[in-house]
């Protein structure tokens, strides 16, 4: 039989094993070293003899590759097929029985011409590389979604052992969460690349049969068959990225869009106190179409963060660490609650109406939005809420951070004197934490606007002195007192900084007295240890004898 090599793939590289696909297949996925597969085939000589055929069996074929129970060639492109593809595969001898053959079949050095269909296939793989759990999949599943990192999912279960008939040990669903550790590891590591629906086999030995949620296995159980079905899931996200406002979704919400910073939210909802690690269930606080801005400072950072984060109608759980709690705004605190309290809220989003992007406001718009947002972030300021007042003072200089070149001489003297303000609350709220880089880098943008702003020269030449830089220090306090003569902060910071330069001086005074004690110590040592070498030589007389001096 002549074969045709148009369009033919040369999967050995040699042009051994030749692949022309006469049906495509599905998906993108191709069977590895291990997995079990379902193939119908028919093979012929070039002649066009048929010797073998599993469609006329009405049974597909099933090998396992990589193991050497088929021939090389049918290993080689196995590998290279989709589920549900049919292909006309040629094999040089070299690749199917060689120069012995088959007999009576199949003669020696036969090229071979075969019709493959893979049906399938089961994935079996040593998932630790230690022999020691091996996986088959059952199921793929469906969908393309997958649990992840703190997703909290629900697993049906078959525990049995491997006898048959197998002794079932547990049969029914668990509810895990994945990365906490409660489960065997085996199961950690194949639930991250389930889809719903989808059912592996597990076969595992030793150790990786026992975790701490694992009370129904018997112990000194040396090898287990878990059979694992992924039911369902909840995604848990980590909102901040740091474990202290964790949400769980229970109801997806509609659409894409989310609240954004000065949107105006409802919500409904029930919060209680967290101690201890337990829900106290005899205090909490309703939420029943309660209405509020973001980031305007009416809850709790942790609820205004979350927010932000949901869409229309979604329903979630959300655990609020204390230090996004009411640790930094107390007088919000409903009754029976405590400031060091953490916090579980169930919370469904009704609706919300976004701020208005600052693209699409007038100029005038802005300013007066700008404004209120920097009047806002000074009462957060007051109410000691410093990460939500230096949001406050974010948006309010977003609305004109790049450029004012634009507005009329009025508006722009509005504008710029609204910028520096902010610049200047900015330095005061990093200040409050610590971060003198950001100090610095705030002052210097109001006093690009404004070069003999008093304060910003202030700010500034504070942090410099905070830094041990002196010379920066004294040129910006010195510059302000030049402009406001009587300023009493900078006359007070002045004196600090002539104070600390006398102490400094004082203990650089000391240490080059002690270094040249030293010195000077060590050259006298240097002098004596010169003179005790030279008396150990010999000492000449008057008639040019050499002596040793008297009591040598």
């Amino acid at each position: 039989m002549e074969v045709d090599k148009k369009n033919m793939d040369d999967l050995s590289g040699d042009g051994g094993v030749t692949k022309m696909v006469l049906t495509a297949g599905e998906g993108w996925q191709s069977p590895e070293d291990g997995d079990e597969v379902s193939m119908h085939y028919s093979g012929k000589l070039t002649d066009g003899t048929e010797f073998d055929s599993s469609y006329s069996r009405g049974e597909p074929f099933k090998f396992k590759i990589g193991a050497g129970s088929v021939i090389k060639g049918w290993d080689i492109t196995a590998r290279k097929m989709l589920r549900g593809e049919k292909a006309e595969v040629t094999l040089a001898a070299e690749y199917a029985y060689g120069e012995n053959g088959s007999p009576p079949k199949i003669p020696g050095g036969a090229t071979l011409v075969f019709i493959m269909e893979l049906v399938g296939w089961k994935s079996m793989k040593d998932i630790f590389g230690d022999g020691m759990v091996i996986k088959t999949v059952l199921a793929d599943g469906d969908g393309w979604e997958r649990p992840s990192e703190r997703c909290e999912v629900t697993m049906g279960v078959i525990a049995k052992s491997e006898s048959d008939p197998p002794v079932v040990f547990f049969q029914g669903d668990l509810v895990f969460a994945v990365g906490e550790g409660k489960v065997p590891k085996a199961w950690e590591k194949v639930v991250v690349d389930m889809k719903k629906g989808g059912r592996i086999r597990l076969v595992c030995q030793g150790d990786y049969i026992f975790a701490p949620s694992i009370d129904f296995v018997p112990a000194g159980t040396q090898k287990l068959v878990y059979e694992l079905e992924l039911k369902s899931w909840l995604k848990v996200e980590d909102v901040n990225r740091d474990g202290t406002i964790i949400k769980k979704i229970l109801v997806e919400g509609e659409g894409w869009e989310r609240p954004n910073e000065g949107a105006t939210v409802e919500v409904t909802g029930t919060m209680w106190p967290v101690r201890g690690g337990f829900r106290v269930e005899n205090i909490m606080y309703p939420y029943d179409g309660y209405t509020f801005r973001v980031s305007d400072g009416e809850v709790c950072d942790g609820m205004d963060r979350v927010v932000q984060t949901m869409k229309k109608n979604e329903k979630a759980i959300i655990t609020v660490d204390p230090s996004v709690a009411f640790t930094t705004c107390p007088s919000i605190i409903p009754p029976g609650f405590l400031q060091s309290d953490a916090l579980e809220v169930e919370i469904t989003l009704n609706d919300f109406q976004k701020a208005k992007d600052s693209w699409s406001m007038s100029f005038q718009e802005k300013g007066d939005e700008m404004r209120a947002r920097k009047m806002k972030g000074n009462e957060l300021f007051k109410a000691g809420r410093v990460k939500l007042a230096m949001k406050a003072y974010e948006r309010a200089i977003s609305f004109f951070e790049y450029s004012t070149s634009e507005l009329s001489p009025d508006l722009k003297k509005q504008i710029n004197a609204l910028l520096v303000q902010c610049h200047l609350n900015m330095t005061a709220c990093y200040d409050k934490l610590d971060n003198t880089d950001k100090v610095l880098h705030h002052a210097k943008l109001a006093l690009d606007i404004d070069p003999a702003n008093v304060k910003a020269l202030y700010r500034r030449g504070s942090v410099y002195l905070k830094i041990d830089d002196y010379y920066k220090a004294e040129s910006d306090l010195k510059h302000a007192k030049s402009l406001d003569p009587n300023n009493i902060d900078v006359l007070r910071k002045l004196r600090e900084l002539s104070e600390r330069r006398r102490k400094q001086d004082d203990q650089d005074r000391k240490l080059y007295s002690n270094m040249f004690k030293r010195l000077h110590k060590l050259e006298e040592q240097e002098k004596m240890d010169n003179t005790s070498e030279e008396s150990s030589f010999p000492q000449e007389d008057a008639n040019g004898v050499s002596r040793m001096e008297e009591g040598a």
